[in-house]
């Protein structure tokens, strides 16, 4: 038994090294993080109290290695914990915040048993096998395997072989391959090909270290040669993808470690072994400022709209000077999408991607600025620089060059965390390496802490009971974390409502199932309601109108600081009250205001939340309040046109032509090129009495848009008004062309005499 157990500690740090960076499953809603996520939680676990149990049960004592490094990895946890616990919103800080996963406490907790499972049984003394210890050259060679699965399935996504390969199975085997393996942009490692940029360039660097240290004896030489093929094509994928933060981690970091061979004098023996870094180097700043090789023959590969770094250590900072306490411990480990809804700026709204709520930031470094505050900072740059401390006397020693590929690698890994966040790969990468690296310096004079207790029976019973309570406690945690996986896979069908109800029974503490489910009651009653009255099912609407507010209420209890839940709130509130009349409605109403209100406060910067509180204002006849809130959010993005149209139709209701026309012009001189505002302008001036400069307008939008419908009718009319009848005709007539058979279109040609 005892033999098995240390086998099962072996088999789970192989089994996770090599199977995490590749391992994907088709049947939840995010194939990659979440189920990476499972993976490490069951694997870890399971090799985690196999190792206790050994100890407990035969060695009778309980030994854990000593080292400064480790006890600041406690550190770090005991901050990511309490930041957890005053988390602005729990569930994200606890099981990461849905759709991402990997950034909350429960992988952390899972990477921190991961990393302590190695360098408690990691060895680098002859007789491993023996021992059954893990190796420390096997693990490095079990993740290079990894890497060549990784390496194959990004060529087959990138030149379109899954395509074939589907179209294939499907012919002779009647099945073809998840629609996301057709994507250009599959690779198990992350979701987008610049994350494997990422992850790559760790890659190289790693396989760098091993050409310039590897023996060049005959089992050298074969590991040469494939460690060179790896490298070449890494490499070529990068190139590929031209992701320009990967270049800047191969670029850096081979500077750094050639500088150091260099002064250290590594390769005075052979010095031609500087030449892969050098070479590698010139490549590297080559494809920082020209990525030539994607332009010319690679631009179809669609890019990850990454947050810029201005943007993230903005909203970062703001976050963590909030408050005292967010000053300390953050918003929350896992609740960046907090902080960004938060404290993102207002010109962010001028960019293309304004409507996206990012929930990961340009650089892991700032997510935890701004998560887990200066205190989680401080502790993860001290666990950072005492570890750097330590490399630097290692190096001092005479053996020192055995450890560059290690050191190496990790560096890689800590720049990557300054130029782009963290997935559960990449975090992974950078805890297995940091406890290689730990064991590799300490090497087998590494000391113990040891708890005793052959002659003391009582002390082992103790143990024993404690973990077997323990390994209660992990049942339980695996009965719930089974039932919240099928959860994800019901959720991720979404064929209809009870499906979602099934997820939400399953995993209750879900806000994105409930707002799911609280928008899809919503439609389900929406449906129900245009229906002729004699086919209407009253008590069907009620319900579903019930449910609908039921739903939402639970999505924001759980996650009252996610503007995503309080924005759905409000949505529903809004759209329900046009299913009432009455007391009811004017309830409604109110709620809706309150909830909308809500939302701001969490992302004050949101022009179309101040949009939407605009609207029910005028909904309660409140015109002032109402103008308020849409120059606010004009305010926020000049050229968001709902606001502008909201707020030039009270203006029209409250005959106030004169200022609604100085608006428009500004406008109009701001952004030439909006359509729909250059045709409102023409609308206007055309009410107003300003007949040719209406003419004028929308000429304007034509020369745009030659093919706008309602500018070509509204000019035909503008035409008419002037006694222009040729003029009016040729416009009506190019109206009919685009809407063959409107009625009114020909009607207006009959009177014309066409």
């Amino acid at each position: 038994m005892e033999n098995i157990l240390q086998k099962i500690v072996k088999g789970s740090i192989y089994l996770l090294t090599f199977l995490l960076p590749i391992f994907w499953l088709p049947f939840t809603f995010e194939v990659f993080e979440f189920n990476k996520e499972y993976l490490l939680f069951f694997v870890a676990i399971i090799g985690f109290f196999a190792w206790f149990a050994k100890m407990i049960f035969y060695d009778k004592e309980v030994r854990f290695k000593k080292s400064p490094i480790n006890l600041l990895v406690l550190v770090f946890l005991f901050v990511a914990i309490l930041s957890a616990i005053f988390s602005v919103d729990k569930n994200s800080s606890l099981f990461g915040f849905y759709g991402r996963f990997s950034n909350g406490l429960i992988p952390l907790l899972s990477l921190m048993m991961f990393y302590f499972l190695v360098i408690n049984n990691i060895s680098t003394d002859k007789a491993v096998k023996e021992k059954q210890f893990v190796n420390l050259n096997g693990i490095i060679n079990t993740f290079l395997a990894s890497t060549v699965f990784i390496i194959l399935t990004a060529f087959f996504s990138i030149f379109g072989l899954w395509s074939g390969i589907s179209n294939f199975t499907a012919q002779t085997l009647h099945f073809g391959l998840p629609s996301f393996m057709l994507l250009w942009t599959f690779n198990p490692v992350s979701g987008s090909l610049e994350g494997l940029a990422v992850f790559l360039s760790v890659v190289v660097v790693l396989l760098t270290g091993l050409l310039m240290t590897a023996k060049e004896n005959q089992k050298g030489k074969v590991f040469l040669t494939v460690c060179s093929l790896l490298l070449i094509a890494s490499l070529a994928l990068m190139m590929i993808i031209g992701f320009k933060a990967a270049w800047i981690i191969l670029l850096v970091t081979l500077v750094l470690f050639s500088g150091i061979a260099i002064w250290k004098r590594f390769f005075t023996e052979n010095v031609n072994k500087l030449d892969i870094p050098i070479v590698l180097i010139i490549i590297s700043i080559v494809f920082l400022f020209s990525n030539f090789v994607n332009d010319k023959y690679f631009s179809y590969l669609p890019k990850e709209q990454v947050l810029s770094q201005g943007i993230s250590w903005q909203t970062t900072f703001k976050a963590s000077v909030e408050n005292v306490k967010s000053g300390f411990l953050g918003s929350g480990i896992g609740t960046y999408h907090y902080d960004f809804s938060k404290f993102k700026p207002a010109q962010f709204n001028q960019s293309l991607l304004w409507q996206i709520r990012y929930d990961r930031p340009a650089s892991h470094i700032s997510e935890v600025l701004g998560t887990m505050g200066f205190l989680g900072l401080i502790s993860y740059l001290a666990l950072l620089g005492i570890f750097g401390l330590i490399a630097y006397f290692v190096l001092s020693k005479p053996d020192a060059k055995k450890h560059l590929p290690l050191l190496m690698t990790f560096v890689a890994l800590v720049i990557g965390q300054f130029v782009y966040y963290q997935n559960i790969t990449l975090a992974f990468a950078f805890w297995l390496f940091l406890a290689l690296l730990v064991s590799s310096f300490q090497g087998q004079r590494s000391e113990e802490i040891s708890f005793r207790f052959k002659e003391t029976p009582e002390i082992g019973l103790v143990f024993n009971i404690f973990l077997i309570v323990i390994g209660l406690a992990l049942i339980v945690c695996f009965w719930f974390a089974k039932d919240f996986y099928y959860a994800d896979v019901l959720f991720a069908r979404f064929q209809n409502i009870q499906q979602t109800e099934g997820a939400v029974t399953l995993n209750p503490s879900m806000a994105q199932y409930r707002i799911v489910l609280a928008k899809a009651y919503l439609q389900e009653a929406l449906n129900e309601a245009v229906k002729p009255i004699a086919q209407r099912d009253t008590k069907k609407i009620l319900s579903a109108v019930t449910q609908s507010i039921n739903q939402a209420k639970s999505a924001t209890d759980l996650s009252p600081s996610n503007v995503a839940t309080q924005e759905t709130m409000g949505a529903v509130y809004r759209d329900v009250r046009l299913l009432t009349t009455g007391d009811l409605a004017e309830s409604l109403l109110g709620w809706g205001i309150k909830t909308f209100e809500v939302a701001i406060k969490l992302e004050p910067t949101n022009p179309v939340l101040y949009t939407e509180l605009g609207k029910l204002y005028v909904i309660k006849n409140d015109s002032q309040k109402a103008i308020e809130l849409f120059e606010k959010a004009i305010e926020l993005k000049p050229d968001y046109t709902e606001a502008l149209t909201q707020d030039m139709a009270i203006y029209e209701k409250e005959q106030k032509p004169e200022a609604l026309i100085n608006k428009l012009e500004e406008f109009s001189s701001k952004y030439p090129s909006n359509i729909e505002m250059l045709f409102q302008l023409g609308r206007i001036y055309y009410n107003d009495g300003q007949i040719s400069k209406a003419i004028s307008q929308f000429n304007k939008v034509l020369e745009l848009s030659p093919n706008h419908s309602n500018a070509l009718y509204s000019l035909g009319i503008a035409y008419l008004r002037q006694g222009k009848t040729q003029e009016a005709a040729a416009a009506f007539q190019r109206v009919l062309e685009l809407n063959p058979g409107n009625q009114d279109v020909i009607n207006r040609l009959k009177e014309l005499g066409y």
